[in-house]
């Protein structure tokens, strides 16, 4: 019973090794997919004008992406991916800022074309009385 007991810690053992050694070399790949990913979405949050419409999360956004590059190259991985999560979060954050100002300022241009339409007609209308 006690050699059973014995090999069975010993499995488990190993198990917890395996798992322990397949995290740290999870950790030790730079995360060259999630920067790409992270430089495209601020390049999309630019060119939804978040430059104009949400500078402070762009600029969030654009420092952690800086703050990620500095922590891949000293190679401290885990530290990189926590950045690029919340500049990914930061840029599309102001994308969707910019996308929404941008539809509101539309929207008012809208509204007040119907304004100026229905004055428009109003006017028509009182003259051909």
């Amino acid at each position: 019973m006690n050699a059973v007991a014995l090999g069975k810690g010993i499995w488990i053992a190993s198990v917890l090794m395996v798992l322990v050694i397949l995290a740290g070399g999870c950790a030790g790949v730079a995360p060259v997919e999630k920067m790409a990913k992270l430089d495209s979405q601020i390049a999309s949050a630019r060119q939804a004008e978040a430059i104009v419409y949400a500078p402070l999360e762009l600029r969030f956004a654009e420092d952690k992406y800086k703050s990620a590059q500095a922590a891949v190259k000293d190679e401290k991985y885990e530290r990189a991916n926590r950045l690029i999560d919340e500049a990914l979060l930061d840029a599309k954050l102001a994308e969707e800022k910019a996308l929404s100002a941008q539809a509101q300022k539309e929207a008012q241009k809208l509204r007040e074309s119907v304004e100026s339409l229905r004055s428009e007609l109003m006017r028509i209308q009182k003259q051909s009385r």
